[in-house]
């Protein structure tokens, strides 16, 4: 009698279980995994954005105005750096404030707020093209350097 080489139904059918197993537990770590790093793109560019705005202050005496058309050194208004609804490449500098866009397309809207002596940085999501992002809540810096938000 000649033994046959090969796997059973029920030996293709356990391994095909296990992989399924192995998939489900992996996939919603990675998700998590990835949805952490797009915020933690959208931290750093507050951070550079609020290092840019210093370096501004410590050389002019004021954070940068929001309306540089007004020539005023406190507008009390809101720049905008982007629009995160589209996959854009655009980027909007504010003149004298050297912020460089994220490298790919913004997945966060960010903008500052300059009101009087405060300074306020801001990213966010409203429609972005990255539906992974829908849930996060708002990023925030404040005058101090603190970043709050974030969580979904």
């Amino acid at each position: 009698m000649r033994k046959r080489k090969g796997f059973t139904l029920i030996e293709l059918m356990i391994v095909v279980v296990i992989i399924g197993i192995l998939a489900a537990l992996a996939i919603p770590r990675f998700l998590a995994a990835s949805k952490k790093s797009k915020i933690g793109e959208g931290k750093m560019m507050l951070k550079q954005i609020f290092v840019a705005a210093e370096t501004y202050y410590q050389e002019m005496g004021a954070y940068p105005p929001c309306n540089p058309a007004t020539g005023a050194e406190s507008c009390g208004g809101t720049w905008e750096f982007n629009d995160s609804s589209t996959k854009n490449v655009s980027w909007s500098s504010l003149p004298g404030l050297i912020v460089d866009r994220p490298s790919g397309y913004p997945r966060f809207c960010y903008k500052i707020t300059d009101s009087g002596p405060d300074f306020a940085a801001v990213a966010y999501v409203t429609t972005s093209y990255d539906a992974s992002l829908q849930d996060v809540t708002t990023l925030t810096m404040d005058v101090e350097g603190r970043i709050g938000g974030g969580d979904w």
